[in-house]
């Protein structure tokens, strides 16, 4: 992702909101949004708003002048962005700086968005509408389950037939610290369904090569219903792990020194305005150390 951390030496003081707006030709608004984002440093302190700052400062930002290569694919409506693993669909929280959203809005101006989200951890196929009617009306797509999504997976162990889970889960309502934030299965939680197809298999190292398809779309539903069944995701942290190692992964994502989890949202096709689409990513490169020769 193009974001650059870039230096600037300020010979007279100045507010930070008004040093940020003026660097990056931004909105007061979103120079705030940078700022709380903790975007701006000097001394690798955060900077308020409010500071006069004067000297040397760092601005981490996102160069609409490089874009990214992660636009696959383009309509007059749409976009569609393969997301690196790492990487959040949406910004989050004060300490993440780099999400799919400012990409996308670097391509197509501030009123384009996410018809949906992959987890920070997975990579793969995002769609992007233009405009915000048409976000809506993708966004509508899904909800409404007219878009087929498949992935691949590498799990632990032997995959030799295809497998349903059909195993309802129940979502936590909001991101809280600590575990709170894993989904798990309950008979409180929402019919959700997980089609499985083995494509091959690593004996040296007992790991399958999965497609997936999620016929629902329950938080980090691949990865819990995989682990349910005694196949979790290599490098999944979360899920099918003891609470002591899941803290600790959570620490190291917080670190951004978490492994990489080997899922990746392969394609999609949906129909919209008349037109049948069908988008492919290719496997990634961090799969192929873990496929049979």
């Amino acid at each position: 992702m193009p974001f650059v951390e870039e230096e600037f030496e300020i010979l007279k003081p100045i507010k930070a909101l008004f040093f940020v707006r003026n660097v990056l030709k931004c909105s007061l608004k979103e120079a705030q949004r940078h700022l709380d984002k903790q975007r701006l440093k000097q001394n690798q302190q955060a900077v308020r708003k409010s500071q006069m700052i004067q000297g040397v400062v760092s601005l981490i930002h996102f160069k609409p002048n490089k874009k990214t290569q992660a636009l696959v694919f383009e309509t007059k409506d749409f976009g569609v962005f393969d997301k690196p693993p790492q990487v959040y669909t949406h910004p989050k929280g004060y300490f993440y700086h780099e999400s799919l959203l400012d990409c996308i809005q670097s391509h197509f101006g501030k009123n384009a968005h996410p018809a949906h989200r992959l987890d920070y951890e997975t990579s793969g196929l995002v769609l992007a509408g233009k405009t915000l009617q048409s976000a809506k009306d993708l966004k509508a797509l899904f909800m409404q389950k007219k878009v087929k999504k498949t992935y691949l997976a590498l799990a632990h162990g032997l995959v030799d037939k295809n497998i349903v889970i059909d195993k309802p889960i129940l979502t936590p309502q909001n991101i809280q610290k600590d575990l709170r934030i894993k989904s798990k299965i309950s008979p409180l939680g929402k019919p959700s369904t997980t089609l499985v197809e083995p494509l091959s298999y690593n004996p040296f190292l007992d790991i399958s090569l999965l497609k997936i398809t999620p016929l629902t779309g329950r938080t980090h539903q691949i990865r819990l219903h995989l682990s349910s069944v005694n196949h979790r995701i290599v490098g999944e942290g979360l899920y099918g792990v003891i609470d002591e190692n899941a803290r600790e992964y959570l620490q190291l994502k917080r670190e951004n020194n978490a492994p990489l989890l080997m899922l990746h949202a392969t394609s999609l096709e949906f129909e919209f305005k008349g037109a049948i689409y069908k988008i492919t990513s290719p496997m990634p490169k961090r799969f192929m150390p873990f496929l049979k020769d």
